[in-house]
């Protein structure tokens, strides 16, 4: 056990972590593991720190685990068939890097939340949907920042990150370099066959990179940045420019070397580990840290904590449904765009953060997943959202489901079932004939869960007539003045209120009152209005958004 790894926990755990030890012990001795043995009587005896944490009983559980087995192993007569596959720990989040069909890079990959492993944080654990996976920095880790670089940020050698309503600024080195690897030499001979055509996952670096192409005996190509170049970096070896991209999660960009190993901070980062597994413990080259919002100093401690999930069309309310809690709940969203079911599977844990630290519980929990899912079957999309469920049930929330908002009529007709039981894409009628009511079938085993229907608000509400008869297009080409599926501007006011509404109201909050609009008397001009909101009664608008009775009409 590594020095430093026992820290102090809440009072109320101490006895039966007391009691897990002093088993411990026992069995530990009785197998002659004096190691472990040792360490868990110096805790049973009361003479260690007053308590140990979460962290120190998953390393009982997995040693306590190899001891059963071995004590297993001493009963005569005692069929152990099925026992070794049962001591291989898999883990469904550490794969191989690579992007699309290109060349293996030879690392393994994946991410989580951090949560603390040593005082020091010299080492972490990364939380996501496998648990907690153990990460040991190796001796010249490389710590670097992940993050979208807003447009021109490369020419002015900043890199500004936006996370909620906070911001932080790092400033880039003048020159700055670009490195991919290759598993193998068959890999490089696959770079090379393709003529070096463009070539993802490769990273930034601040630190001098020597030009260098690929051979079999040598697999990394590198050299100096030069320019962006769409979804690639210019990079230039020699006298020559290859084509390098150094996007990864949701397009974020690696910049290595731009941290320290002191930058790494629990709760409050994302942590994207680069390296290879031994045994059940990640052992990390490089780490790439992603910023979530810190509730410190933004947080008021005696509102609730709201998380709301959705992708774009939630981007779209953000502001409506923040303006209508200000001073009312702490508000919350993923710093994505949360995708299909499929996404939400395989991120959630992530999303949901450090819920069981204190100060970070989450009051309430909306979410949505649906336009992503306009293709995904019908037993695809339910066990999904049966899976997002029971991870969010573990935070003991308020659940909120919302609907996914319609297609309107601009995109193709409707279409039915695919051969395969694929539902027909975004077409006219995909949510209203499929999506929402497989969604519906789901919620129905779960009658905890409220329902803020905004597919219903849409399809019913005149202010919508104009954008749902005319926005869209079946041709993606080809631009349309009223719109598109998302509901930008003015047309978001009403879907963030009503899920506001919904969200206070299952808090028990009945009775608070929504903040007032922020809408002004120059959005609500009917002679201003965009082609999706002309001809608008303003009147009527400024009563839905303010009426309790007309917004809860769409929530149950």
């Amino acid at each position: 056990m590594r020095q430093g790894h026992v820290i102090p926990c809440r009072a109320k755990d101490s006895v039966g972590q007391w009691e897990y030890c002093t088993l411990f012990h026992a069995l530990s001795n009785t197998l002659s593991l004096r190691k472990w043995g040792r360490e868990f009587g110096r805790l049973s005896r009361n003479d260690g720190p007053p308590g140990v944490d979460f962290n120190l009983i998953f390393h009982a559980r997995r040693a306590m685990r190899n001891c059963l087995l071995r004590l297993l192993f001493l009963v005569p007569g005692l069929c152990l068939s099925g026992f070794a596959s049962a001591q291989k720990t898999e883990f469904q989040t550490v794969m191989p890097e690579r992007s699309y069909g290109d060349p293996y890079t030879g690392d393994m990959v994946s991410n989580g939340i951090i949560t603390p492993l040593d005082q020091k944080m010299q080492n972490f654990y990364i939380r996501n949907a496998d648990g907690v996976i153990e990460v040991l920095l190796e001796a010249d880790a490389k710590i670097g920042l992940q993050s979208r670089v807003q447009k021109g940020g490369f020419e002015s050698r900043e890199v500004v990150c936006r996370v909620g309503d906070q911001v932080r600024t790092f400033d880039l080195p003048t020159v700055l370099y670009v490195r991919r690897s290759f598993q193998d030499a068959a890999a490089v001979r696959d770079y090379l066959a393709r003529g070096s055509k463009p070539v993802f996952d490769g990273k930034l670096y601040v630190d001098p990179v020597p030009d260098h192409l690929p051979t079999e005996k040598e697999p990394w190509i590198s050299g100096r940045f030069m320019r962006e170049n769409g979804r690639f970096m210019d990079v230039k070896i020699g006298d020559d420019i290859y084509q390098i991209g150094t996007q990864g999660h949701d397009g974020q960009h690696r910049i290595m070397g731009l941290l320290k190993r002191a930058d790494i901070k629990p709760f409050t980062q994302q942590a994207f580990v680069h390296g290879h597994m031994k045994g059940d413990v990640f052992h990390a080259s490089e780490v790439a840290l992603r910023l979530l919002e810190d509730p410190a100093g933004k947080d008021d401690p005696d509102l609730p904590r709201y998380l709301f999930i959705g992708d774009s069309i939630s981007g779209n309310y953000d502001k409506s449904l923040r303006a209508a809690l200000q001073g009312r709940l702490n508000v919350y969203h993923p710093p994505t765009n949360c995708g299909a079911v499929r996404k939400g599977v395989q991120n959630v844990v992530q999303w949901l953060g450090a819920y069981d630290q204190p100060g970070l519980q989450w009051d309430v929990i909306s979410f949505n997943f649906g336009h992503w899912d306009s293709r995904n079957t019908k037993e695809e999309y339910q066990a999904g959202l049966e899976r997002v469920i029971s991870e969010l049930g573990k935070t003991k929330a308020k659940l909120v489901f919302v609907t996914t908002t319609p297609i309107p009529c601009g995109y193709p007709d409707p279409a039915g079932l695919q051969s395969d039981g694929r539902a027909p894409g975004r077409v006219q009628q995909t949510m209203t004939r499929f999506i929402n009511p497989w969604a519906m079938e789901v919620m129905s085993r779960h009658p905890e869960i409220g329902i803020c229907d905004q597919h219903a608000l849409l399809t019913s509400e005149p202010f919508y007539a104009t954008w749902m008869g005319s926005a869209g297009t079946a041709d993606r080409s080809k631009k349309n003045e009223y719109g598109d599926l998302h509901i930008g501007g003015i047309l978001a006011e009403p879907a963030g209120r009503i899920l506001a509404r919904k969200v206070l109201d299952i808090l028990g909050q009945e009775k608070t009152a929504l903040a007032a609009s922020s809408l002004s008397a120059h959005e609500l001009d009917p002679d201003r209005q965009r082609p999706a909101t002309k001809g608008m009664n303003a009147e009527d608008l400024v009563e839905l958004l303010n009426q309790n009775e007309r917004l809860r009409r769409y929530n149950r």
